[in-house]
């Protein structure tokens, strides 16, 4: 189990999130919803030492961190468990799929540069970007540069795998093939923090959902818990307000 205890983060006056725990079981696909500027990134954030919160720690196993002390032993341990996959792929432009696949085994994981070319192979075969392997960021598409991000994620064997709005930035058409990809590593049996917007995805790849207001976690359940019998007033007015919103402004 992984446990996150008193997560705590402020921008200047605005409280982003207050006192958040929450207990994370092997094999949990979680994922996280909400309206926007209510918390979501900023938790995986501060789960992978991005952003510093004010106070809260990490139990990974055997061994608890501090996550407001910005201690490089740490950080450095807290990435050997986790992988993040980020909004905007965040790929090294200069740096082939595979260079980039291989970065964080080789800096972080302190592997050879054989070990970690293999490692890379096999993880680029799974997201199905192995005729990519050479190229650079610039010359594949949105959906392909997020499947090598992903590849670069799990190529680490996180214990802990984050996934923040990883089809946001996409155009509509690639976002199904990146779902697809995210739905089978699920599957695989990994751990998984997934902040989206796709609610018919999260429904259907996630395990438990939690949904996020104001710094707060107001809803965790199973998903039909939280989407056919929401027990927070401000998770069903949220769910009414997508459903006005998805209905046609008119009818012929």
């Amino acid at each position: 189990m992984i446990q996150i205890e008193g997560l705590s983060k402020r921008y200047h006056d605005n409280i982003v999130l207050e006192d958040v725990s929450l207990n994370i079981n092997e094999g949990d696909v979680i994922g996280i919803i909400g309206p926007s500027g209510t918390g979501k990134s900023t938790l995986l954030r501060c789960i992978d030492q991005l952003e510093i919160p004010e106070k809260g720690t990490i139990n990974l196993g055997e061994k608890t961190i501090d996550l407001s002390k910005k201690n490089k032993k740490d950080i450095n341990e807290i990435r050997q468990n986790t992988g993040m996959v980020f909004q905007r792929f965040n790929l090294f432009e200069k740096k082939t799929a595979l260079e980039n696949v291989m970065e964080g085994l080789i800096v972080v994981k302190k592997l050879s540069k054989e070990e970690a070319r293999k490692i890379a192979l096999e993880e680029l075969a799974k997201v199905g970007m192995t005729a990519w392997a050479n190229h650079y960021p610039k010359h594949m598409s949105g959906g392909q540069q997020q499947r090598v991000a992903i590849a670069r994620a799990l190529a680490m064997k996180p214990r802990l795998l984050l996934l923040d709005e990883p089809t946001s930035a996409l155009d509509p058409e690639l976002v199904g093939e990146v779902l697809d990809v995210i739905k089978e590593i699920a599957g695989k049996g990994y751990t998984m923090l997934l902040v989206s917007h796709e609610m018919s995805f999260v429904r259907n790849v996630s395990n438990r959902v939690i949904f996020l207001d104001k710094g707060h976690i107001v809803e965790d359940g199973t998903p039909t818990d939280v989407f056919e019998h929401p027990k927070n007033q401000r998770t069903k007015d949220f769910f009414a307000k997508m459903n006005l919103m998805n209905q046609p402004d008119y009818i012929i």
